[in-house]
């Protein structure tokens, strides 16, 4: 049995509608370059991306869960274009905050926070060896 080319393609163009991630750019300062782009992921936002210093390299991100509530932000810190610094959430509230102190593409500051404002622990890599050196924790004060 022969399936019409017409149906075939129908069902073909559905499954790419239906699986499809988009990337929409916007020229924000007006340079005729993009600066902005949000990723859409089967019709929903997943990343907005941003080049804040206009470099043409990604400094600034947000990303977004299938409801499209945030759950993480990066930043480029120092515009060397590797993140460095990162912000984790939850139901949209900053619960954790990771930070590339001396940009060596290994995370060795790590915040814990409480209600997305109280600082109730940190941890800190003193020595950039993988290890934890020091952990201050404000719940036992």
């Amino acid at each position: 049995m022969r399936i019409p080319a017409v149906i075939l393609l129908f069902f073909l163009m559905s499954f790419l509608t239906v699986f499809s991630t988009e990337r929409v750019g916007s020229d924000e300062n007006g340079d005729g370059r993009d600066d902005t782009w949000t990723v859409f992921e089967d019709g929903k936002r997943k990343a907005i991306y941003y080049d804040s210093n206009f470099d043409g390299n990604v400094n600034y991100a947000h990303i977004f869960d299938k409801e499209e509530v945030m759950v993480e932000e990066r930043l480029d810190f120092n515009h060397d274009g590797n993140m460095d610094d990162f912000y984790f959430y939850a139901e949209g509230v900053l619960i954790r905050r990771e930070i590339d102190s001396n940009y060596d593409g290994k995370v060795d500051v790590w915040v814990h926070v409480e209600e997305g404002v109280y600082i109730r622990r940190y941890e800190q890599d003193l020595d950039f060896d993988g290890e934890i050196d020091k952990v201050k924790d404000f719940s036992e004060e």
